[in-house]
């Protein structure tokens, strides 16, 4: 059979146990193991380990799926209200193991993407008045996440167009800023920085910078941060 994105709109390409991942629409698609420009199986007679995955992520809400980050139990899905994870329960990730669980139900701007904070991920809901930034923590297949709202603190400040984040785990540091060639114009960027002893979150705050100029683009490459 043809893979599911045939005639269907492309949404995200990742990168995923040696595999090209598709998202289009409702669907996720993966390449062959180690090929990925091959997405038909060799026989429609049997099914081998590394044959191409299509999997339908199937919910009572709208599922169309926009993005994807890599965790050491597998690969968080985001749709525009809830989050999924692509794992498998065997040491093999193969068509007849791998599976898609409902993780937790958050909403989540696809204009955005997510990101990692080292051992946690990251996401921004630009639903309110406001933007908020959520970090999931304790990410299992079988379990729910601890997803904690790490921007409350400047809740009624943050902006609800916030589309560009960079990050240094290196530095403990995120940097959010808006494009400001798609959205009202702004020489702001809003920083979060955090200090991990052991598994404690023991500081952290936030804070903002002004710019000469209004941002285009921004990003942290080896420890230095380039703005546009």
């Amino acid at each position: 059979p043809k893979p599911s994105f045939i005639g269907q709109k492309i949404i995200m390409r990742l990168v995923f146990s040696i595999r090209l991942v598709m998202l289009s629409e409702d669907n996720l698609i993966t390449s062959v193991s180690n090929q990925f420009f091959k997405f038909w199986s060799k026989t429609a007679m049997t099914t081998t380990a590394s044959d191409p995955i299509d999997l339908l992520c199937g919910s009572t809400y709208p599922t169309q799926l926009y993005d994807g980050i890599e965790v050491n139990t597998g690969l968080i899905l985001f749709s525009s209200n809830q989050q999924f994870m692509l794992t498998t329960d065997s040491d093999e990730f193969s068509p007849d193991t791998a599976k898609i669980n409902f993780l937790c139900s958050y909403n989540y701007n696809h204009k955005t993407v997510p990101f990692t904070l080292g051992t946690t991920a990251g996401f921004i809901n630009s639903t309110g008045n406001n933007a908020r930034f959520y970090e999931m923590a304790s990410i299992q297949s079988n379990t729910e996440p601890e997803v904690q709202e790490q921007s409350k603190i400047i809740a009624r400040l943050f902006p609800n167009n916030i589309s560009m984040v960079t990050g240094s785990t290196e530095n403990n540091l995120l940097l959010y800023g808006v494009d400001s060639t798609l959205h009202a114009a702004t020489n702001e960027v809003w920083g979060y920085k955090w200090f991990q002893a052991g598994d404690k979150r023991a500081q952290s705050a936030w804070f903002r910078w002004t710019l000469p100029n209004n941002v285009v683009f921004h990003t942290i490459l080896d420890d230095v941060y380039y703005a546009v």
